[in-house]
């Protein structure tokens, strides 16, 4: 036996390894499982939200309008990944960052949050999207908001080798409307992307459908969560896309961030909006820290220079 098949056969039992534990430890659900707790909690499908026909997004709207968004508060915002509630403390450290913000914008979520915190009170609405569970605990995505979306859509990108999928979701939030604000509707996003992956073709591909969103969104955006941006080719991808939408990266001061190979893996990225501050602070209760944000819709909002972007 050559040295190339040994190789092969070492690297084809890796694989079936890895596929046994995934079968063995692993429920993946045919489809997202998508729970929402909103003052109203009636939603009816949403087909025209899809940027296009052959997009994979699933798409809904509330069945009654919602209370409209006071455009000129601040909005506080939490970004952070808490590693499925695996780390001990993580119910107490998340009420305590959640405790003054307006939104809470969870990777690797638990469902578990509703028992184990007293988060549904400040939070009315509370939208979880999974995609998996691990050894019988459902992870995905979650939203928590002070305010009341009147539409979201939810996408997901396949891990190719653990078949494992990532999620995102995405909310509209209605705004007050005045002379020198034109645009009706904050757009929040929330994503996890694809992890496991050299050559970033799925992750691409996630990143693709959710933001073709941007393409018909006239107003204000916050696109944030886990990128898993470990790589240059992944760093230099969300640029591309930063710049087709018009979107700006947030800094951080400090900046704490989880990094791998020197990467961050956490990003917020805005559009329309004016960032007051941001920063991230240390902690023991996940394997990320997490992110803190504040930003103002301005008074006056130039379209032209926000929706510019390059096919």
């Amino acid at each position: 036996m050559n040295r190339f098949s040994t190789i092969l056969i070492f690297v084809l039992l890796i694989l079936l390894g890895i596929a046994g534990y995934v079968a063995q430890n692993f429920m993946i659900y045919s489809s997202p499982q998508i729970t929402l707790f909103s003052p109203i909690p009636q939603v009816r499908p949403a087909p025209k939200l899809k940027p296009n026909p052959h997009s994979t997004l699933q798409c809904f709207t509330l069945s009654s309008p919602v209370e409209k968004l006071n455009a000129d508060k601040p909005l506080q915002f939490l970004v952070w990944n808490m590693h499925k509630g695996d780390d001990t403390g993580w119910q107490r450290t998340l009420q305590t960052y959640a405790a003054q913000q307006d939104f809470v914008l969870i990777q690797e979520m638990t469902p578990q949050l509703e028992q184990e915190t007293a988060l549904t009170q400040r939070f009315p609405t509370r939208l979880y999207v999974a995609s998996f569970a691990y050894r019988g605990k459902v992870s995905g995505v979650g939203v928590l908001s002070r305010y009341t979306p009147q539409a979201y859509c939810v996408g997901t990108g396949i891990e190719p080798w653990i078949r494992i999928p990532k999620v995102g979701v995405a909310m509209f939030f209605p705004l007050q409307i005045t002379p020198t604000q034109p645009y009706t509707s904050l757009l929040v996003i929330n994503m996890h992307l694809v992890n496991f992956e050299l050559n970033p073709k799925r992750y691409q591909q996630q990143l693709d459908d959710m933001l073709a969103l941007l393409k018909q969104h006239q107003g204000p955006v916050i696109l944030a969560g886990d990128f898993n941006a470990w790589s240059n080719n992944r760093y230099q991808l969300i640029q591309q896309f930063s710049q087709r939408y018009g979107l700006h990266e947030m800094p951080f001061l400090p900046d704490y961030r989880l990094r791998f190979l020197q990467k961050p893996l956490d990003f917020v990225f805005t559009r329309g909006l004016d960032m007051l501050n941001a920063s991230t602070v240390k902690t023991t209760s996940s394997d990320h820290n997490p992110l803190f944000f504040r930003v103002k819709i301005p008074q006056k909002f130039s379209q032209n220079s926000s929706l510019d972007h390059k096919e």
